[in-house]
């Protein structure tokens, strides 16, 4: 059908956007330069790829089906892009991460920190995500790498498997549970949960641990985000059940962490890249220095 890639950009603005006027300023396009390079692809294709009305952009089943291709072939010019701006030095350039908001806290942080300080030139993009869109990011090349808690094959993925991350039950100081010296899987049954939604890698990890125990749970509360969580553990509305790398973030907010029983639980961390994917100079540096500095947590 022979698209282009200016064709495949405004494809992808508009049906992230829902809108020609929204995709016009997105880009510095006129609105009618804009619905002219979607009318010449869908006369290539011979459908319709939007339902216009007065009010809304609507994608057809068609579209939906092409903007994933259209995000995996940007994102492997995105990628180049990067990598061929700062292939040969440490100069200049940028380096695009994916992760979860508290795995950037958590396990992040100091490996970013320590790069700025040595490259300062070096613009790093930080994508704070959950585990299925990291790795969307990544397949799309949105990401240059992204850590997530998978070890499952994926065909356009190389995983790196890191190391398996402990649970803890994270509570309020004066809640019961802070004051026991241990704490199993099943006394946390005893205690309704404030549970994430089960897109979440850690969600199911607990499903898991539970299921294989034999144990049940209830959920007073289900949230979106690990913040969410933790703030609702702090109002006292539950326990919840978080890896390890929040332990120094919920200390500093005054809660308490209790570590559950690592038999039988397997929370993998690990690091993805595009199967296919040459990195940049910078984006490797960092890559490295992010598993040096995990490795040296863990010894």
């Amino acid at each position: 059908m022979n698209f282009t890639l200016r064709e495949f950009r405004v494809f992808r603005v508009v049906y992230e956007l829902r809108s020609f006027s929204g995709a016009s300023q997105a880009i510095h396009m006129t609105q009618s330069a804009v619905s002219k390079v979607c009318q010449e692809m869908e006369a290539k294709v011979g459908q319709r790829l939007f339902e216009r009305s007065t009010r809304k952009v609507t994608p057809t089943q068609l579209a939906h089906q092409l903007y994933g291709h259209v995000c995996e072939v940007l994102g492997t010019m995105d990628a180049a892009e990067r990598s061929m701006q700062s292939l040969l030095n440490l100069e200049a350039g940028e380096v695009s991460v994916a992760s979860s908001p508290m795995m950037c806290v958590g396990l992040l942080r100091g490996a970013v920190s320590a790069f700025h300080e040595a490259h300062p030139a070096i613009r790093i993009g930080m994508h704070e995500l959950s585990t299925d869109e990291t790795i969307e990011y990544v397949v799309n090349g949105k990401a240059d790498f992204g850590l997530v808690s998978m070890e499952e094959a994926h065909p356009k993925l190389s995983i790196e498997h890191l190391y398996n991350e402990s649970m803890f039950v994270i509570c309020a100081g004066d809640h019961e549970l802070a004051r026991k010296r241990k704490v199993s899987w099943e006394l946390l049954a005893d205690y309704p949960q404030i549970s994430l939604h089960s897109t979440f890698s850690t969600r199911r990890t607990i499903d898991r641990v539970f299921a294989s125990r034999h144990l049940t749970y209830s959920t007073s509360v289900e949230v979106g985000t690990v913040l969410s969580a933790i703030s609702f553990a702090k109002a006292r509305l539950g326990v919840t059940v978080l890896p390890g790398y929040v332990r120094e973030f919920v200390s500093e907010l005054g809660l308490v962490a209790k570590a559950l029983p690592c038999e039988g639980v397997e929370h993998p961390i690990s690091l993805i890249t595009r199967w296919n994917a040459r990195l940049s100079t910078p984006a490797e540096c960092l890559l490295d220095s992010v598993r040096k500095r995990l490795a040296a947590a863990r010894a």
